[in-house]
């Protein structure tokens, strides 16, 4: 069995000091395996910004990884490192974290990878090369282990040929994503032979809230099943909002 975290959205710049300090010590309770963070650590990629989130990560009682979300980039008002160095400041700020990380041990392998678009603010897209590097990390990877992947923008559509319905097709099992700031969990179809549980994270500790608290999701992994509880802010304390059980039998995924 192993306990993931996946976060999205902190937007550091933008913060509740108390749901931060909260969230902390939610995860610490939990003591996860690893915790994932999909994207959108800062609020308009400052300085001081990706310290405080440099700083929440190395706070947290686990392993983590993390990719970029389009608040991370060079700001719209900073046309020219917008264009020629839109990660720049990523990279610098948090040297342990590869824009496309890759984690493996005994039972998971995750793939990080980078949807945002450096000319476009909100919308994101997964290009050949991203899911190249799906299929060679796969390629390494036994059948028995649980295959994740997680960017910053979720899908926008489950249609067989879809880019993130390619995911499915290459085998992973569980899709993380944020950007919308709301909590949604639901299996993506790929035609009749291939699925995968989508997780979609709202915003785990930023005041930029639209229709769901603040939250995050803990994912029980242990093949052939997935249980995924999201914990959400009820202004004290994180506490369960619901939990979702998921189970794979010849190849597919299903509902429990």
């Amino acid at each position: 069995m192993r306990l993931i975290a996946h976060l999205s959205d902190l937007h550091f710049g933008r913060t509740d000091d108390q749901v931060v300090a909260a969230l902390r010590h939610d995860l610490k309770q939990h003591r996860p395996d690893l915790v994932i963070v999909s994207g959108d650590l800062t609020q308009r990629a400052r300085t001081a910004q990706f310290a405080q989130a440099r700083a929440f990560l190395e706070s947290l009682p686990a392993p983590s990884l993390v990719v970029p979300g389009n608040h991370d980039l060079a700001p719209l008002y900073r046309p020219l490192a917008r264009l020629f160095a839109p990660r720049a400041k990523f990279a610098r700020h948090l040297p342990d974290h590869d824009e496309s990380p890759v984690w493996t041990d005994e039972r998971l392998v995750v793939v990080g990878l980078d949807s945002t678009r450096h000319l476009r603010w909100k919308s994101g897209k997964l290009r050949d090369h991203h899911l190249d590097h799906v299929d060679q990390v796969l390629a390494e990877t036994p059948a028995s282990h649980c295959r994740i992947a997680f960017l910053h923008h979720p899908p926008s559509t489950a249609k067989a040929g879809h880019p993130f319905a390619s995911l499915a097709e290459r085998g992973i099992d569980l899709v993380l994503a944020g950007h919308v700031h709301h909590a949604h969990i639901e299996l993506i179809h790929a035609g009749h032979h291939h699925s995968c549980v989508l997780v979609q994270a709202s915003t785990a500790c930023s005041t930029r809230l639209r229709e769901d608290a603040n939250g995050y999701a803990l994912i029980r992994v242990g093949m052939p099943a997935i249980t995924v509880e999201v914990r959400g802010w009820n202004g004290k304390e994180f506490h369960t909002v619901h939990r979702h059980g998921f189970h794979k039998l010849s190849g597919l995924w299903h509902h429990d």
